[in-house]
């Protein structure tokens, strides 16, 4: 089988969920939309401000980039939606996704790449983290540094901000909760060995969740400013988590009260686990949901895989709705579905799908210098690339292929008048191979009837060569 790790992919949901971006490692940047299915914005050829390229060389038509993180922010200041990016070069960048160009970007935000972006559900702040082990706050609107804190003498792996903007956590050796407003630490945790690649807070703000490289397994941490450092539940996986996401349902709502917590794994198998409380979430059996294949793929072909999910909101007890992006990254699908604890899901997959084109890279003259430029495949041409490309066939190779054998009658396809020589020359030129296999005994005259032809007769062939006037006539007299 083809490979499905998903490892490498950066995916953010819009907050209404309306819109999906994802990267995987080629410098561009796919908006999809999940309502209608189809690719709405491409990205690529990000031109820096300053006259100097950020990015490097180009590579293939465009601008290779190495995006290291990515969420999306949704701005009603603004009035639009912001992806923000973080690179590995240590750039910070946010792309206005209704106007398709570059907004605003932050020149080595964090020496030594960007780890990790997280934002408070009701703000206008967002905050950075990176190798350099400095958290950075900044102004959505502008970019501007806001403010900064040393939280690590190591390289920060992730970070996450609370919903309410007051608290943030930091993974490095250990993982450590600060006071967003003066810096100070509140507490520290330990228990992963290897770099955390993932962390979320629960919306209550009580809880984290993360989950480490190579670790196969969801660990909780409970926010409660005392000296214990362990983890107060371990989730068991298959393989390591590469998104987490959670929602705690306050005791009031006694219909669907607990904690849900969602995970998905390098293998794109996505798990869900449900408990009215910690103890009862410790003793929890994951729920799995994957995709149903068969022998349908071949071993080089990529393998079908769940690649983002979204806890939307909670069904009932122990149910919640989950949002799915699953498929293939080139064409993928995107599905609500609601699962209960206890019931694994199936989903169906199919190796079809349309292929969308690439957007043509934007050359400037040499010399020349752009600005905030972002080439942006839109809507219209995206749904204008599942035409079919006109193709005509070779009919001096189809005659030597076939001069031994039957006539194939060749297929011409068109999109549009301009077609219509092309077509008309098909016709000539397959009339002329007719004849010739004619005049040479392979074919019969009754032959030629059914391939759509009639046979040619030396009169006509030797007046559409020119060597005959309209007014000679072979079949009199007089002409010899």
């Amino acid at each position: 089988m083809g490979s499905s790790n998903i490892r490498d992919l950066l995916t953010s949901f819009s907050p209404s969920l309306d819109f999906f971006a994802i990267s995987s490692g080629d410098g561009r940047i796919k908006i999809w939309d999940t309502v209608k299915g189809q690719i709405q914005t491409e990205f690529a050829d990000i031109v820096s401000t300053g006259g100097t390229n950020l990015f490097g060389k180009p590579e293939k038509g465009h601008l290779s980039v190495d995006y290291s993180c990515m969420k999306w922010l949704k701005n009603g200041r603004l009035g639009s939606s912001l992806l923000v990016l973080g690179t590995g070069c240590g750039d910070v960048l946010a792309l206005d996704i209704s106007a398709g160009q570059l907004k605003w970007k932050v020149n080595d935000c964090h020496p030594g790449g960007v780890s990790a972006i997280s934002l408070p559900t009701h703000d206008s702040c967002i905050y950075t983290a990176g190798a350099d082990g400095i958290v950075c706050k900044l102004d959505s609107m502008t970019g501007n540094l806001l403010g900064k804190f040393r939280a690590s003498a190591k390289a920060i792996s992730s970070m996450s901000v609370s919903s309410d903007g007051k608290i943030l956590a930091t993974a490095a050796a250990q993982l450590k909760v600060f006071n967003c407003s003066d810096h100070t630490k509140i507490q520290k945790f330990s228990g992963h060995p290897g770099s955390v690649r993932c962390m979320v807070f629960t919306n209550d703000g009580k809880y984290i969740l993360s989950s480490a490289i190579s670790e196969r397994y969801v660990a909780l941490w409970k926010l409660d400013g005392g000296k214990k450092q362990s983890a107060c539940c371990v989730l068991a996986m298959d393989h390591p988590a590469v998104f987490l996401d959670s929602r705690c349902v306050d005791a009031a709502d006694v219909d669907a009260s607990g904690l849900y917590v969602l995970a998905i794994s390098e293998m794109g198998i996505c798990y869900f686990w449900y408990g009215k409380n910690i103890e009862e979430l410790r003793n929890a059996k994951s729920t799995k949901l994957s995709l149903s294949l068969d022998d349908q793929f071949s071993k080089r072909q990529k393998i079908p895989t769940i690649f983002a999910a979204k806890l939307q909101g909670t069904a009932k007890l122990a149910s919640a709705h989950i949002f799915l992006a699953y498929g293939l990254v080139i064409k993928p699908s995107f599905e609500k579905v609601i699962v209960h604890s206890g019931s694994d899901v199936k989903l169906n997959s199919s190796t079809d799908g349309v292929l969308l084109p690439v957007s043509q890279s934007r050359k400037s003259k040499k010399g020349s210098i752009s600005h905030n430029e972002v080439s942006a495949l839109d809507r219209a041409n995206a749904e204008d690339a599942i035409l079919p490309i006109p193709k005509v066939l070779d009919f001096h190779h189809q005659k030597k292929k076939h001069q031994n054998s039957s006539i194939v009658t060749a297929e011409v396809m068109t999109d549009d008048v301009a077609n219509s020589k092309r077509v008309a020359q098909a016709k000539e030129e397959k009339a002329f191979i007719c004849y010739e296999a004619w005049s040479h005994g392979h074919i019969k005259p009754n032959e030629m009837e059914e391939a759509g032809h009639r046979p040619i007769c030396m009169e006509d062939r030797l007046r559409t060569l020119g060597i005959l006037d309209n007014k000679d006539d072979l079949t009199s007299d007089s002409v010899f």
